[in-house]
């Protein structure tokens, strides 16, 4: 065969391109790819943000669906380690990696056991576990919450160390103290609890009082409550502690339930009896999740409502509430991820007042039998989460909330002869909007260091009339920075240092700016055995309420506005706390507190006003220290817990003959007990502890008793769709007080029945 010159010269070019690629790939590093998948061995849920890491490789995290990638990865045999907080650890040697390939690693990370050392987000606004949180972190799970069968969710926290709610009737919440934190002012004034629900606030934007019947307890995954002083994280109302309610996520599958209950409350003596009926209590509750089958796209829905009644266990304790719940959930691309978040409800109830003398406990002044009250109220949440990188997540949330309050004091007499001084005989109506933004960046620099940093923005605007009662037209803005980071110090020493800046601006008044630091250690001693220590301070800028009430309609005060009223400051506070776990059916968290306040808000009694009046001030100082201790044991099928708390709260205002702040018990303690017998029976028991109260604000002579309060809870799986439930609610029939001149309810009674589908 004949080839021309051209020929030969093109088949030579050929050649030597042929040969390029050859010779550059032998030079050229051979790499692979690592992919895989990771989901819940229990529920088959697809498992977010776990760390996935070749060893001596780096690593990633899993995304929205997780799923996880890995390229370029030099050919080799390598150890594969991915974990995420309360799962165990995955683990695989010899995973190997060849030219070109691709090697998938699937796994399914069973549960870990979560009683002893749950996962939580509230305390650093990122996930670790209850051992490492560097503050007093307490956890109610769905466990606990199906447990205690509590009508609001409220009553599920208040048998956790350290916390006291104090209610005007069972279920209506006046104050939640975490160590001695708020005061009892009526309408959530003076709140230094902050409630967050799926962490963005729900307070009202008048009085700053937390919304405590917001969220059906059926709509509840877990509560978590982070005590002491933490503004240097959340800004004002933070700085007694946080209790942040988390809302269940719908899952992969159609899941249905229907929850009903009837109850009543026993007749109390024939002497203070105030009716002959037996007054009833009743709850409706149904709710459904799961995929919308129909959409093309990863859309998944959760929907909640329920109903909750009563005839009142004495008289103006009557009550009817409706409560909307939803949410979808839409996974927009596997980094990426939007939640849409929408509740609502009203509520119609008597109003609470005091009762008509001692002897007469469950009776109210007939001039004040038919006052009553009309709420509605509603939320929105966007809530947008991203995946960026290997090592970085963004969180952006905009919310609304808007409240409406009516009461109506005698409006079906009006004959009747109304004192001057009284403001009974009329309306008042309030109106309340909160619109708000948070967003934060998680970074993890390295293995050893992480980083929190955000900015929070929140607008507090209120109509009220009348303004010679209440507080008129108003609007707070606040705006707020912060940052935190941890640091490995070493393989067991962990140190927190987070600061936060607020500028609270009172439009057309005073503006109040603080900078609020935290600094926190974590010596992990053993694997078993963890040690804290955190310093921190704190403030709480004063409500609408308290810069501009005239009139305190439950007793009748009157107030001197305030304007110019600054913030309260905890200028320093201090806690060590150990968390021990020597075996996994025991558990000890103990803690020492000390917390010093500066121009704390209180009510002063104005010299020489005839008729008497108050004013909302800065007192001058205040102190509370104290210890709290909690055990946690689970042995097989039965589960034991109890806590007690010391508090010593003083006040050291110039000018005190007493130096007690009131409202604060010295002691209180609670215990718990749950037992399962077989896969059908569930029982349950707990009993609450408080010890006298030393010092009231008004009515000295009638300061509540200490008592014991005993309930007990039979469950029954009467299948696998149907359940049944039988509640007691004061065992022992105790006749107490949380609030002076207000009963609580005697022994009553709930059955319910729950079907599952």
């Amino acid at each position: 065969m004949r080839f021309s010159s051209t020929s030969s010269i093109a088949i030579a070019l050929l050649l030597v391109a042929a040969c390029l690629p050859l010779s550059a790939r032998a030079d050229a590093p051979q790499t692979g790819t690592v992919m895989g998948h990771v989901k819940d061995a229990k529920t088959g849920e697809e498992l977010t943000f776990c760390n996935v890491v070749l060893q001596k490789m780096g690593g990633t995290m899993t995304d929205m669906h997780g799923n996880f990638l890995l390229r370029g990865i030099p050919v080799g045999a390598y150890h594969v380690i991915i974990s995420r907080i309360g799962h165990k650890t995955f683990e695989r040697d010899g995973v190997v990696v060849s030219d070109g390939d691709t090697t998938r690693v699937d796994a399914a990370l069973e549960q870990a056991p979560v009683r002893m050392d749950p996962v939580v987000v509230t305390a650093t606004r990122m996930e670790q576990t209850v051992r490492m949180a560097p503050a007093s972190v307490a956890v109610v799970d769905q466990t606990d919450i199906e447990n205690r069968g509590p009508a609001t969710f409220d009553q599920a926290i208040e048998a956790v160390a350290g916390l006291n709610a104090f209610r005007t009737t069972g279920i209506s919440v006046q104050s939640m103290q975490i160590r001695g934190s708020s005061d009892v002012a009526g309408g959530g004034v003076g709140n230094r609890v902050l409630l967050l629900v799926d962490g963005r606030p729900a307070l009202t934007s008048d009085s700053g009082g937390a919304f405590w019947s917001l969220v059906p307890t059926s709509f509840v995954d877990h509560i978590e409550i982070v005590k002491g002083a933490f503004s240097s994280l959340y800004g004002s109302t933070a700085m007694g502690g946080v209790v942040n309610v988390i809302t269940k996520q719908p899952g992969k599958d159609t899941v249905a339930r229907l929850d009903m209950k009837l109850g009543f409350f026993e007749q109390p003596a024939p002497a203070i009896q105030y009716t002959s009926d037996t007054p009833l209590q009743t709850e409706l509750t149904a709710d459904i999740s799961g995929p919308l089958t129909h959409s093309k796209r990863d859309l998944r829905y959760l929907l909640s409502a329920s109903r909750k009644s009563s005839d009142g266990f004495s008289e103006n304790t009557q009550y009817t509430f409706y409560d909307l719940y939803g949410r979808l959930v839409f996974n927009v691309t596997s980094e990426r991820k939007l939640e849409l978040t929408l509740g609502g409800g009203q509520a119609k109830n008597d109003y609470p007042h005091s009762w008509l003398d001692g002897d007469h406990p469950l009776e109210v002044r007939p001039s004040y039998a038919d006052d009553r009250q009309e709420k509605h109220y509603g939320s929105v949440d966007l809530h947008y989460q991203a995946l960026s990188g290997d090592h970085t997540r963004h969180s952006s949330r905009m919310y609304y909330y808007h409240h409406e309050q009516l009461t109506h004091f005698n409006p079906d007499d009006p004959t009747q002869s109304i004192p001057a001084n009284e403001p009974f005989g009329f309306e008042t109506e309030i109106k309340g909007d909160k619109v708000g933004w948070i967003t934060q960046v998680d970074r993890r620099i390295s293995e050893k260091n992480r980083l929190v940093a955000g900015a929070d923005f929140q607008l507090d605007y209120v109509q009220s009339s009348p303004d010679t009662t209440l507080y008129g037209d108003h609007q707070v803005n606040n705006y707020a920075l912060f940052a935190q980071d941890d640091i490995d110090l070493s393989k067991s020493v962990t140190a927190t240092l987070g600061a936060r800046y607020d500028w609270n601006h009172l439009v057309a008044g005073k503006t109040l700016e603080q900078l609020s630091p935290k600094v926190a250690l974590v010596w992990s001693a053993r694997k078993d055995l963890a040690l804290r220590a955190l310093f921190a301070q704190a403030f709480r800028a004063p409500s609408i309420a308290e810069r501009f009430l005239e009139r305190e309609l439950g007793g009748g005060i009157d107030f001197v506005p305030n304007p110019n009223l600054g913030a309260e400051h905890i200028v320093d506070s201090e806690e060590i706390g150990v968390r021990w776990n020597p075996k996994p059916v025991f558990g000890l968290d103990a803690a020492a507190f000390r917390y010093n306040y500066e121009d704390m808000i209180y009510w002063v009694l104005l010299p020489g006003t005839s008729p008497v009046q108050y004013q909302v001030q800065n007192l001058n100082s205040a102190k509370m220290s104290g210890v709290e201790t909690t055990l946690t044991s689970t042995m097989r099928s039965l589960t034991l817990s109890a806590n007690y708390t010391y508090l010593d709260a003083l006040d050291q205002s110039v000018g005190r003959t007493d130096d007690l702040l009131a409202y604060r018990p010295k002691h209180t303690a609670n215990f718990g007990a749950d037992l399962g017998l077989g896969r059908r029976w569930m029982l349950h028991g707990d009993a609450r502890y408080r010890s006298k109260i030393e010092e009231v604000f008004l009515y000295p002579l009638q300061a509540p008793d200490a008592y014991w309060v005993f309930n007990a809870n039979v469950q029954c799986r009467l299948s696998e769709m149907v359940h049944a439930s039988v509640k007691v609610n004061n065992v022992f029939d105790e006749q107490y007080e949380e609030l002076a001149r207000y009963r609580m309810p005697g022994r009553n009674w709930m059955f319910g029945v729950s079907f599952r589908l």
